[in-house]
């Protein structure tokens, strides 16, 4: 990842100056390590859903800070804008953005955006990303390739261009929409039953969003649902961002189940064993290429990035 400085989300309730003023001291400080993210909402919007939110949306010509203070959040714990382009390549990309200032050589203030994330999805294999990334600042003069995940100068191939005083801009070739909240439907918390809610194991108990480590190597989000004894649902990548079809279904064991992931060049298949007391954790065994490897998974809380701690 790139060593940029890390800037934090200013509040939307914010006045402009003070929201410039907050900025411009964020920015300026010392370069600190970016800590892991973890899945949230901005995850669940894929590339099926920005094609979806943006079929009949007008693309727009620009957009800068002033214009984002009136925008809806894309869903909790989320405060910046989040856009969306379509690139040249014929990719699709979603990106969440701020602005603020940076002292420059001359003592000058100069505006920026932060690109805060952003995930470029293939246009021919919309679960899987070209690039990823995070903490970009983009000067005014230069641009940002989406496909290739680099600032490039003006006329060098760019998907948006930061011009005087931040305003972002869309490359000629490529289009940009705003996202003014969810793209996706609010999730109803009655579809997953509590599994804390009763004694022993049913197989809706397998439901749910879950933290998954696989041998140190993989690690993402399962988001899992059950119908009648069968599974299917999707792995997010915390890596590239992809997205993974998930099936299987429960085994003759109740706290058993066989899961198969589909990756891009390969399959994992699974054999996870629920824990029986608070079900709040499951580990086993997966099988990619003949090897045979650890996963253990922790199940989020609903509406919260925090996994929920197993008990003894």
């Amino acid at each position: 990842m790139h060593d940029q400085p890390a800037v934090q989300h200013l509040p939307t309730s914010m006045t402009d100056g003070r929201r410039v003023f907050i900025a411009a001291i964020l920015i300026s400080i010392a370069c600190v390590a970016a800590s892991p993210v973890s899945a949230d909402v901005f995850d669940d919007h894929t590339a099926y859903w920005l094609k979806r939110a943006t079929a009949d949306a007008k693309p727009q010509t620009s957009l800068a800070m002033r214009d984002s203070l009136s925008l809806k959040s894309i869903g909790r714990g989320i405060g910046s804008p989040c856009i969306v382009v379509h690139t040249d390549e014929d990719n699709w990309t979603k990106a969440l953005v701020t602005w603020g200032f940076r002292k420059g050589t001359d003592g000058n203030r100069v505006p920026v955006v932060l690109i805060e994330r952003f995930v470029n999805y293939r246009g021919d294999r919309q679960t899987l990303t070209t690039a990823t990334g995070k903490d970009i600042m983009l000067f005014p003069g230069f641009g940002f390739n989406f496909d290739i995940g680099q600032v490039v100068p003006q006329g060098q191939g760019e998907d948006i261009l930061c011009v005087e005083e931040g305003v972002l801009k869309p490359a000629e070739k490529a289009e940009f929409f705003v996202l003014d909240g969810p793209a996706i439907p609010e999730p109803d918390p009655t579809e997953r039953p509590d599994p804390t809610s009763h004694t022993g194991v049913l197989p809706s108990d397998f439901a749910g969003s879950w933290k998954v480590r696989i041998d140190g190597r993989w690690e993402g989000v399962w988001e899992l649902d059950v119908e009648e004894r069968r599974i299917f649902g999707r792995f997010i990548s915390d890596e590239t961002k992809s997205v993974y079809e998930i099936s299987g279904k429960i085994a003759a064991l109740p706290h058993n189940a066989k899961l198969s992931i589909e990756l891009a060049n390969a399959s994992q298949s699974i054999d996870a064993f629920l824990w029986t007391k608070d079900k709040s954790a499951m580990a086993g065994i997966m099988i990619m290429a003949d090897r045979k490897l650890g996963f253990f998974a922790t199940r989020i809380k609903p509406n919260s990035s925090q996994e929920v701690e197993p008990t003894e």
